[in-house]
C-alpha cells in the first residue's frame, strides 16, 4: 500500500511541475492595440484629434470639443483656443503616440493619457454625449 502511494505522490509531484512555467524566453513582447481613430471611444476621440492637429485643420479639431459641461463651443470660445491648438500642434506635431491609457472616471467621462514619442505625456478629459466622444479640456500631464 506504500509502495502505491509513494508512486501516486511522485507521479502527482511530477505533473504538476512539468505543469508549470517557470520562465518563458522572449514572452515579454505585446503587441500595440490599435486603436481606431473614431468618436467611438475615448482614446479614439484623443487620437482623432491628434491626427487633425497634425494635419493642420484646426477648424475640425476643434468641432471635436465641447465645453466641460457639455454643451457645443460657442464661435468666441473656438477663436480663443487659437493659440492654444497652434501650442498643441507645436508640442504634437508629427509624433507619433507610442502608450494610450484610459481612466474611466464614470461611465460618460474618461481621462485619456496619451504618450507622444516615448518622452512627452499629455491628458484629455473626454465626456460622452448622445452616443459620441468629445474632448472637453487638455493638459500637459504631471510627471510620474
Amino acid at each position: 500500500m506504500n509502495r502505491t502511494r509513494a508512486l501516486t505522490i511522485g507521479l502527482v509531484t511530477t505533473l504538476a511541475l512539468a505543469g508549470c512555467e517557470l520562465f518563458v524566453v522572449g514572452g515579454g513582447s505585446r503587441k500595440p492595440q490599435q486603436i481606431e481613430r473614431s468618436q467611438r471611444s475615448a482614446p479614439g476621440v484623443v487620437h482623432l484629434f491628434k491626427a487633425e492637429v497634425d494635419s493642420g485643420n484646426t477648424t475640425a479639431a476643434t468641432e471635436l470639443m465641447l465645453n466641460t459641461n457639455g454643451r457645443p463651443l460657442l464661435a468666441v470660445e473656438k477663436f480663443e483656443l487659437s493659440d492654444d491648438l497652434q501650442r498643441w500642434k507645436t508640442i504634437m506635431a508629427q509624433k507619433p503616440i507610442s502608450e494610450t491609457t484610459v481612466d474611466t472616471l464614470s461611465d460618460s467621462t474618461h481621462s485619456v493619457r496619451i504618450t507622444l514619442d516615448y518622452v512627452r505625456t499629455m491628458q484629455f478629459s473626454t465626456l460622452r454625449k448622445q452616443g459620441l466622444w468629445w474632448v472637453t479640456k487638455i493638459q500637459d500631464a504631471p510627471k510620474r
